[in-house]
């Protein structure tokens, strides 16, 4: 199920944007389904071979003997960031998108535009793998490209929304948080209610989700409202605390 627009796109840093805000995709992407865009252009990039990327998380599962659905998420979180090499790499990006500037050729474009292993993947292409490592292993979720207020600074977002055991969760691999001292994945368990506002096509009614946490990757306390846009906030009672 597609909802709004498009359902790909890249994030907003630079002169790139997201393409398809406020959308909700529940299905398996495929590795070519990613879109950077840069001024007014849109440029195909792939992921990279994602069945080495579910390979991958099985040897994960095994090697951490994971059983608990917070343990098969840790995994997932590890799987991303050794798929794609790093994580929130800005300046590897932009850098990244300059070699498309030259280039007409679109078998050249697939081959520079692969963004595995070159710690250029950002919310969009990390929220992207974790959809399809969900779906992978019999997990309901949706990918989610929409608004979120950071620190009262609005921009766009890619992240996951999850349905498990009767259960609703957000699912954010790339601003992480920190517990017991370890880097992992933002898990912020939701109502139903919450979970079918954020997943529905409608796009101000319902409810917001709000979280405050520590992350460790950019070293400071975070306040991110995820669909800033909608008319209630849901505040979070969870154990990400501010340091």
């Amino acid at each position: 199920m597609r909802i709004n627009n498009k359902y790909i796109g890249c994030n907003y840093t630079g002169f790139s944007y997201i393409g398809g805000v406020l959308s909700s995709f529940d299905g398996t992407f495929k590795d070519e389904e990613v879109l950077i865009g840069s001024g007014l252009d849109y440029i195909p990039c792939v992921m990279g071979d994602i069945t080495e990327a579910y390979e991958m998380l099985k040897e994960t599962i095994k090697k951490n003997n994971a059983n608990s659905f917070e343990e098969i998420c840790e995994c997932i979180y590890e799987t991303v960031n050794t798929y794609f090499g790093g994580i929130n790499n800005v300046n590897t990006r932009m850098s990244y998108y300059k070699d498309f500037d030259d280039i007409t050729n679109e078998e050249d474009i697939t081959r520079v535009s692969t963004l595995k292993d070159k710690g250029a993947a950002m919310c969009v292409e990390r929220a992207m793998l974790s959809q399809n490592l969900l779906k992978s292993i019999g997990i309901s979720s949706f990918y989610k490209a929409s608004g979120i207020k950071n620190n009262n600074h609005l921009e766009v977002h890619a992240y996951n929304l999850i349905s498990h055991d009767g259960k609703y969760y957000l699912f954010d691999t790339s601003i992480p948080t920190e517990i017991n001292g370890k880097t992992s994945p933002l898990i912020v368990e939701i109502p139903e209610g919450v979970f079918r506002d954020i997943t529905s096509p409608e796009q101000r009614k319902g409810y917001s989700i709000h979280v405050s946490h520590y992350n460790p990757l950019r070293n400071k306390d975070v306040d991110i409202t995820y669909d800033a846009n909608r008319q209630n906030i849901y505040e979070t009672t969870n154990n990400y605390k501010i340091k």
